[in-house]
């Protein structure tokens, strides 16, 4: 803010939102305050410089205001802060990411799908955390799904959940966040069609992103078929993803069970790599990745 003073003289902060007339209005999230300059002493190319580095408030928005323990915890986990006291032993967090910016619209989303308490804490324009404390009725992937249904169409915001694992209320706690927080920004990247995701589910991207070159090289003729055949890759990939279950993959792709039966024996006696077992499981999902990335690329390249 110092340094903002230096330039526009009439700036000022609070940590609540005051509006005046012909004022523009940022929102400093590292120190979780709203910095007020008048109109005419920004120009255009100003407003969209301190846009880059502040959270512009829109004009005739009513955003509601912070509580005290959601200026705790952002204190805490963004600004070295103590960490706040809770309920119970342990926390988990998820990290959502909206396609728009309508604060309040989220917050009544939040307050009225779920039965017990979520805090919310804004980390940017369009991204916030979710906070839950660990009860006997913790929320569930499928709640969650919901909740993203009906914020879609009761709402009209696109959200995107990463959610994070419970861990205990302790002074490891911030480096726990900034980590998840690290996975939950990779897992747009990885796996953008992906709506709600865990570490379970970007954990094979990560590995595949450190291995890359070794499994081109090792199993060179089995990323050649799948890029060939991308039909197999993704019958193998729905099968380890179905936990070997033939009967259910057979359903989804709809096809004769023995049919698909078949066509996994084939691969296995051509590769000699048994994706019945754990080892084989794992290793012939990267490779489907791997050949999946790589028929996206040329996809994106012919285009």
């Amino acid at each position: 803010m110092d340094e903002l003073q230096t330039i526009y003289k009439r700036a000022s902060s609070s940590s609540t939102l005051e509006r005046k007339e012909n004022h523009l209005y940022f929102y400093d999230k590292t120190r979780n305050l709203y910095i007020s300059i008048p109109e005419e002493d920004v120009s255009e190319k100003e407003r969209q410089l301190l846009s880059h580095f502040y959270d512009q408030v829109k004009k005739g928005v009513d955003i509601r205001q912070p509580s005290n323990l959601e200026r705790k915890w952002n204190d805490f986990l963004h600004n070295d802060g103590y960490c706040p006291n809770v309920k119970t032993e342990r926390i988990r967090v998820m990290y959502v990411q909206l396609s728009g910016e309508d604060r309040n619209g989220f917050f009544e989303a939040v307050d009225t799908f779920f039965d017990h308490t979520l805090l919310v804490v804004w980390t940017a324009g369009n991204s916030c955390i979710l906070i839950e404390e660990e009860t006997d009725h913790i929320l569930e992937k499928e709640d969650i799904c919901t909740f993203l249904d009906v914020l879609a169409s009761d709402f009209y915001m696109i959200g995107r959940l990463f959610i994070g694992r419970f861990i205990e209320v302790n002074e490891h706690l911030r480096d726990h966040y900034e980590r998840e927080r690290d996975v939950a920004g990779k897992a747009i990247v990885f796996i953008p069609q992906e709506r709600m995701t865990t570490v379970e589910k970007v954990l094979p991207h990560l590995l595949l992103a450190e291995s890359k070159t070794v499994l081109s090289n090792l199993f060179a003729d089995e990323v050649t078929m799948f890029e060939v055949d991308d039909d197999l890759r993704k019958t193998l990939q729905l099968f380890i993803q179905n936990n070997s279950n033939v009967s259910q993959t057979a359903k989804q792709l709809h096809l004769h069970r023995n049919s698909l039966q078949y066509r996994i024996d084939k691969f296995m006696e051509r590769t000699g790599i048994d994706v019945k077992s754990y080892e084989g499981a794992l290793l012939v999902y990267m490779l489907c990745l791997l050949a999946g990335q790589k028929n996206e690329d040329n996809v994106h390249k012919q285009g």
